[in-house]
């Protein structure tokens, strides 16, 4: 969110994106998409959401024992899916779940670096372009009392 509201001026179009980029974060982590592209596959290993759902996986669905009803049972009588590391296999989940919560301290580390840099290069560009150290305050102040001289 930083980074897109330090982008754009307009608060409620940097939120907008912020979803839509989080809405497709979320399809891609592993749970709603197990095949995509080659190149959304790319894209996903620089969410941290994927990370996260890689680590909580494993820890969430191990131990889970699944039942199925007469009418869901397969032509030979047993359940499609009877526990959780079945499904942690078709979902290909079933990593190690402490190199996933590294990954996602490293993942979170280097997008708050990412974050500060930009803010830090947004400043500079701001103090250097309007006049100096705590430029942009008094470029601001003269446009509001409607003075043209800069």
């Amino acid at each position: 969110m930083v980074k897109f509201n330090t982008l754009f001026d307009h608060t409620g179009f940097a939120v907008n994106l912020t979803s839509v980029f989080l809405s497709v974060a979320n399809f891609m982590a592993g749970v709603l998409s197990i095949n995509m592209p080659a190149f959304l596959q790319g894209v996903n290993y620089l969410s941290p959401l994927r990370y996260a759902i890689r680590n909580l996986g494993p820890y969430s669905l191990r131990d889970i024992v699944f039942t199925c009803t007469n009418e869901q049972k397969l032509p030979d009588g047993s359940c499609p899916i009877t526990n959780g590391i079945e499904v942690l296999k078709l979902y290909d989940l079933d990593d190690n779940p402490a190199i996933n919560i590294m990954a996602l301290g490293v993942c979170t580390v280097i997008y708050r670096l990412l974050a500060y840099a930009m803010l830090k290069a947004m400043r500079r560009h701001w103090s250097d372009s309007k006049g100096g150290v705590g430029g942009r305050r008094k470029w601001i102040a003269r446009k509001e009392r409607g003075s043209s001289s800069t």
